[in-house]
């Protein structure tokens, strides 16, 4: 198969072009310089704390601190709490926070926002939760 013609016309080019910039480097200094680009001393590739924001960010930073930037175990509530007497506890420093469940008919992770000041019902699971502020 013979190569398309374009692809000859522009390795022609760049092979003139090439010759040409060489011949003008050895002309006027004097003796042969090939032209090089050194990325590496330059440019490093960031670590995973400088490219983060937010509360990526903010859970790195607490963790070099050695604090446990966001919580992540499981809630595990006693038998008789869910009640509206009795609402499950979900602790949180936050004015609002993101409270997971899984919904019992399929089997799929369910989110909801849980407020400071509002009692909140899940009627798929027919329980009470409660937002308990805790300090930072």
């Amino acid at each position: 198969l013979a190569p398309p013609i374009f692809i000859i016309m522009l390795a022609s080019r760049l092979l003139r072009v090439t010759t040409r910039t060489i011949s003008n480097k050895v002309s006027n200094q004097g003796s042969f310089i090939v032209a090089k680009r050194d990325f590496s001393a330059k440019l490093s590739i960031p670590s995973d704390k400088e490219q983060q924001a937010g509360r990526r960010k903010e859970e790195l930073v607490a963790g070099e601190a050695g604090e446990v930037g966001f919580n992540r175990d499981p809630i595990v509530p006693d038998v008789e709490a869910g009640t509206k007497e009795n609402p499950i506890l979900v602790p949180s420093g936050e004015k609002v926070r993101a409270v997971g469940y899984e919904d019992p008919s399929t089997h799929q992770l369910v989110w909801f926002n849980l407020g400071e000041k509002y009692l909140h019902y899940v009627p798929s699971i027919g329980l009470y939760f409660k937002l308990q502020p805790i300090e930072k």
